[in-house]
C-alpha cells in the first residue's frame, strides 16, 4: 500500500472573509445588550418578589407561584422585545453599498458618500410583509428606509452565507488536515507568530516558551533514535515524519511509564504491545526496546491507516484507541477529523494530539527558524548484537568486558532484572562496537562464568540475607528482589531462590535446582499481582492447637484458612456455624482434622503449604508442574476435578513437602 505523505502543498486553507468576523462581533454586542436588558428585568422582578413575599406572609404556595411567574418573565422578556427600546430605522443603499452585517462598524475610508452606518439590530423583530430590496443593475436605487421585516430577511441571508462559508472551510480542512494545517503554519498568516490563530501555532508558541526546557531535552534525545526509527518506518512504507509521534508520546525516552501503564518510547500498553509481538514478563519488557517497539508501532500505524484511510484519524486513534475513534466516526457520521473535534465526545487530549504532533514536527525539521539553534543533539546509537545464553549475569558480563554494568543496562533498557531472561534459551544482547568485539573473543568465558543457575535454599537457624549473599557470591538486594522480601530478616525454614553464577557454583552448598519455566511463571506472577505479598509459607497448626481470632475473622474464614470444615470448627469450640467471633478469642482446631482424613499419607515431618491466586489462562497441570506437585494431589487438596477449568481469582492451596 502506498501511503500519502504527511506534509504536502496541495491544499491551502482559505482565510475567512472579514465580513464573517464583523458579523460575529455584531452578534456579541447584541448579546451583551440583551444581557443588560435581562439584568434590569431581573432586578425589577427581585424587588417585586420581596414585596409579594411580605404581603403573602407564610403562604408558601403563593410565594412559589410568584417566584415561578417572575422567573418566566425574566427569561422570556429579552426574547420578546419587552423592556427594550424599539429598533431604530436603518438606511441602506442597496445598489452601491456592499452588504454589511448588523452592528458592524465600517471604516470611514470604506463608506460611500451618503451611506449611513447601519446600527445594531435585534435578532428577532415582528414579521412584516416581504418587500423586494433589489434594484435593476442599470439604475442606481435611491436610499430608502428598510422596514424591520426587511432587515430581518437581510440578517438571515447574511447568516446563511456565513454558515455556508464555514461549512466549505471545514470541508477543506477535513480533506487533508495535515497539508492544510502545516501549510497554514508555513504561511504564518502575515508572519509565523503574527496572530496566533491555529492550534499548531498555539503549540509552537508553547514549545518556545513554557515548554521550552522540556522540548529542548526531547530534541537533544531525538538524535539518538530518529535515524534508526525513520529507517524502520520507511521499510514499512510509512511517512518518516511519523517518528515525531514518539516525541509527543515519550520525548524519545525508553524509560517512560505513564499512569495508564503504557511504557517505552511509543507508549504501548501491555495488551497492544503483546498483540504486535512484544514480549512482556518479569524479566524483560520489550516495549522499552527502541528498535523492537518501533517495528511494533509501524505495524500498528499501518493497520490504523488501513482502518481509517486518514492520517489525522489514524494518529488520533494511536492516542485514544481505534475503538474510540471508530465510535466517534459512527456517532457523527463523519470521517473527517475537523468535524469530530467539534463535538465533546473526544477528550481534549486527543483533539490536541494531532496539532501538537504537527507543531513538534514543524520545529524539529527547522529548529533554527524557531529559535532552537543551540540544541546539543545526542550521537546516534551505534550498537552491535551479541547472542548470549538465557540467564546470563549482566554484572559478570560487564566485568569480563571491562565496561560499567550501567552501560549494559542503558544499551538494553528492556532488561528489568540483573540477568538476561532465564526462560529463553538465548538472548541478543546489544553492546558497543568495542565491547561486542571483546565479547566475541571471550564468549566461552561468558558462557561458563556468567551463566546463572537458580537454586532453592532452605533457610536455617541463624542465617541472614547478607550471609547468604556472601556465601553464594551475589548481592543481598538481588536476593531480596528475586524473592519479594520486604525485610532483611529471614524466617526459619523459608525457601529462597538463589542465583548462582558459574564462578560461585563450585563453592555453593548443593540445593534443589529451579527450572527456568518455574522461575518464569512463579516470579512473573509474583511481581505483577502480589510479589510483595501473597505467596508466603506457613506451617499448619497441630490438631488441638489454639488459634487466635483477629479482627474481622469469621468461622468460615478461619475454616478456609486452616483447611477444615465450618461445622467441624464450630463443633470443636461449642459454637453454631453462624456464630460471631470476638477479636482476641482463642479457638481450638478440631482434632479430627488429620492428614489421613484428607487422604494424604502421614509423614514424620510437618506439612508445608503455599497459596496461589489463579490468573487468567492458568490450568491445574501448569500450576502443578511449576510447584513440583502432582495434578491429582493438587486437585484433591482443593476439592477440584481433573480437567475442571479454574476460575480467575480463586486462591489454591498448594501442598509441598517441608
Amino acid at each position: 500500500m502506498n501511503f500519502p505523505p504527511l506534509l504536502t502543498d496541495e491544499t491551502i486553507r482559505v482565510p475567512r472573509s472579514p465580513d464573517a468576523g464583523s458579523f460575529a462581533a455584531a452578534c456579541r454586542e447584541e448579546k451583551e445588550e440583551k444581557d443588560i436588558d435581562r439584568g434590569k428585568i431581573v432586578k425589577y422582578c427581585n424587588s417585586l418578589y420581596v414585596f409579594i413575599r411580605k404581603i403573602s406572609g407564610r403562604r408558601a404556595v403563593m410565594r412559589i407561584l410568584a417566584a415561578v411567574l417572575l422567573l418566566g418573565i425574566s427569561v422570556a422578556a429579552p426574547f420578546t422585545g419587552w423592556g427594550s427600546d424599539p429598533p431604530p430605522a436603518v438606511a441602506v443603499n442597496t445598489a452601491s453599498a456592499p452588504a454589511v452585517p448588523p452592528s458592524a462598524t465600517v471604516a470611514p475610508s470604506e463608506q460611500e458618500a451618503g451611506s449611513p452606518v447601519p446600527a445594531a439590530v435585534p435578532s428577532r423583530l415582528p414579521s412584516d410583509p416581504p418587500v423586494s430590496i433589489s434594484a435593476p443593475p442599470s439604475e442606481k436605487a435611491p436610499d430608502r428606509v428598510l422596514s424591520p421585516g426587511e432587515v430581518d430577511l437581510q440578517v438571515t441571508k447574511n447568516l446563511g452565507d456565513d454558515a455556508e462559508a464555514e461549512k466549505e472551510e471545514a470541508e477543506g480542512m477535513g480533506e487533508d488536515f495535515f497539508a492544510n494545517a502545516s501549510r497554514e503554519v508555513e504561511k504564518g498568516k502575515g508572519g509565523v507568530f503574527a496572530g496566533i490563530t491555529s492550534p499548531i501555532d498555539k503549540f509552537i508558541r508553547y514549545f518556545q516558551t513554557r515548554g521550552r526546557g522540556r522540548f529542548e531535552l526531547y530534541l537533544s534525545r531525538s538524535g539518538k533514535y530518529v535515524g534508526m526509527m525513520q529507517e524502520i518506518l520507511s521499510r514499512y512504507g510509512l511517512p518518516e515524519d511519523l517518528v515525531y509521534v514518539a516525541l509527543i508520546e515519550s520525548g524519545f525516552s525508553t524509560k517512560a511509564y505513564s499512569v495508564a501503564k503504557a511504557a517505552g518510547p511509543w507508549q504501548f500498553i501491555s495488551a497492544t504491545g503483546r498483540r504486535y509481538g512484544l514480549r512482556i514478563d518479569w524479566w524483560a519488557d520489550e516495549r522499552r526496546d527502541a528498535e523492537k517497539s518501533t517495528h511494533a508501532a509501524a505495524s500498528y500505524l499501518r493497520d490504523l491507516y488501513g482502518m481509517f484511510e486518514s492520517w489525522p484519524l489514524a494518529t488520533a486513534a494511536y492516542n485514544a484507541g481505534e475503538g474510540k475513534i471508530q465510535r466517534a466516526v459512527t456517532r457523527y457520521k463523519s470521517d473527517e477529523f475537523s468535524e469530530l473535534i467539534r463535538h465533546r465526545y473526544l477528550k481534549q487530549e486527543t483533539k490536541d494530539y494531532v496539532p501538537k504532533m504537527l507543531a513538534a514536527l514543524t520545529i524539529a525539521k527547522d529548529p533554527d527558524k524557531y529559535g532552537f539553534d543551540n540544541v546539543a543533539y545526542e550521537a546516534p546509537l551505534d550498537l552491535r548484537t551479541v547472542t548470549v545464553p538465557g540467564g546470563t549475569d549482566l554484572a559478570a558480563v560487564a566485568r569480563l568486558l571491562e565496561v560499567p554494568v550501567e552501560s549494559i543496562r542503558d544499551w538494553n533498557p528492556e532488561l528489568r532484572r540483573f540477568c538476561t531472561p532465564p526462560n529463553r534459551e538465548r538472548y541478543d544482547l546489544r553492546l558497543s562496537v568495542d565491547a561486542a568485539r571483546l565479547a566475541e573473543e571471550r564468549m566461552e568465558e561468558i558462557r561458563t562464568e556468567a551463566k546463572i543457575t537458580f537454586l532453592e535454599h532452605k533457610v536455617r537457624k541463624g542465617e541472614t540475607l547478607r550471609a547468604l549473599a556472601d556465601r553464594y557470591k551475589t548481592a543481598a538486594p538481588v536476593l531480596k528482589e528475586l524473592n519479594g522480601l520486604k525485610r532483611d530478616s529471614l524466617r526459619r525454614t523459608a525457601r529462597l531462590v538463589i542465583p548462582v553464577t558459574g564462578l560461585a557454583e563450585a563453592e555453593a552448598v548443593p540445593g534443589t535446582e529451579v527450572s527456568p519455566d518455574r522461575l518464569s511463571m512463579a516470579h512473573m506472577r509474583v511481581e505483577e499481582r502480589t510479589r510483595k505479598s501473597r505467596i508466603r509459607s506457613m506451617h499448619r497448626p497441630e490438631p488441638g492447637a489454639p488459634v487466635m481470632v483477629r479482627k474481622g475473622d469469621t468461622l468460615a474464614r478461619l475454616a478456609k484458612r486452616h483447611g477444615v470444615r465450618v461445622k467441624e470448627l464450630a463443633s470443636a469450640n461449642g459454637l453454631k456455624p453462624g456464630s460471631k467471633l470476638k477479636a482476641g478469642a482463642r479457638l481450638v482446631l478440631p482434632a479430627a482434622f488429620t492428614a489421613k482424613k484428607r487422604g494424604v499419607a502421614q509423614s514424620a515431618g510437618p506439612k508445608r503449604a503455599m497459596r496461589y491466586k489463579v490468573h487468567r489462562g492458568d490450568t491445574l497441570d501448569q500450576i502443578a508442574r511449576v510447584y513440583g506437585v502432582t495434578v491429582d494431589r493438587l486437585a484433591e487438596r482443593n476439592r477440584l476435578k481433573k480437567g475442571e477449568p479454574l476460575r480467575q481469582g480463586v486462591v489454591l492451596v498448594i501442598p509441598l513437602e517441608s
